[in-house]
């Protein structure tokens, strides 16, 4: 008998010890804590450089917030939100550790979890920053050239299929070699003044602006013009060459 009320102590012990630790931490719940890029350089890893605010936030009864960069205090805010804004540039390159103590209504404190940073120097921030951005620019480039820019320079003129007077997204614009108005294309490369087009009907290749619906109804009368009097050589040739069919057709038995 005795025994089994000592095993049934002895469980109800280790019960009480095993629920001990949790009702502990949910009385006192953790500092949450973040960092947040403000202007600066921030890539892969743990590296920082630039303009940066820890965020911090707890339970109802947070009144203060006490923020350490290598124990040293660089800041306290007594209201919420618990923000504090910092520059890596007042501190020394090399690894540093973030955290936050908070103050609760009864007196009693928190700590947050430690945040650990590689604070860079200019120098090494624009270093690493030129090793994100040089491939990206590379493979931006490298796509435009084939995709936009050899097509056009090598490629045959298509036709303009637009009835006259009809543009796209990109507008219309006028060539400068024959004066006729065409569509500019939406995927076409900007190249500062406007667009790298090449001419449907001359095959010209040149950089183009928007033009001015003014000045494009002016080279739509020229186009309609020109396809006027090219429809009416066409009729004339025709009739020329069955004139001749007529003529050759006398000699034949």
């Amino acid at each position: 008998m005795k025994s089994k009320l000592s095993i049934l102590l002895t469980l109800t012990l280790l019960l009480f010890a095993l629920t001990v630790p949790a009702a502990a931490q949910e009385e006192n719940p953790a500092l949450d804590i973040r960092l947040r890029r403000d202007f600066g350089y921030g890539g892969f890893g743990n590296d920082i450089q630039g303009t940066f605010t820890i965020l911090v936030s707890g339970p109802e009864n947070l009144t203060e917030v006490q923020f350490f960069i290598d124990d040293e205090m660089i800041g306290t805010k007594d209201s919420d939100p618990f923000n504090l804004q910092f520059n890596t540039g007042n501190f020394d390159s090399g690894i540093r550790t973030i955290y936050a103590v908070g103050i609760l209504s009864d007196g009693s404190e928190l700590r947050s979890r430690e945040l650990v940073q590689d604070f860079l120097s200019n120098d090494s921030a624009m270093g690493k920053t030129m090793d994100l951005v040089v491939p990206i620019l590379v493979i931006t480039v490298v796509g435009v050239l084939l995709g936009s820019v050899l097509p056009a320079l090598l490629g045959k003129k298509k036709a303009d299929n637009r009835p006259i007077g009809e543009y796209g997204a990109a507008g219309g614009t006028i060539c400068p070699r024959c004066g006729f108005p065409f569509s500019r294309s939406f995927l076409s490369p900007n190249i500062v003044l406007g667009k790298l087009e090449r001419c449907p009907h001359c095959g010209k290749l040149s950089i183009r602006p928007r033009a001015s619906q003014y000045d494009l109804e002016a080279a739509e009368e020229r186009l309609r013009a020109s396809r006027q009097e090219h429809a009416g050589e066409i009729k004339v040739d025709e009739k020329d060459e069955l004139q001749r069919a007529l003529d050759d057709s006398r000699f034949d038995d």
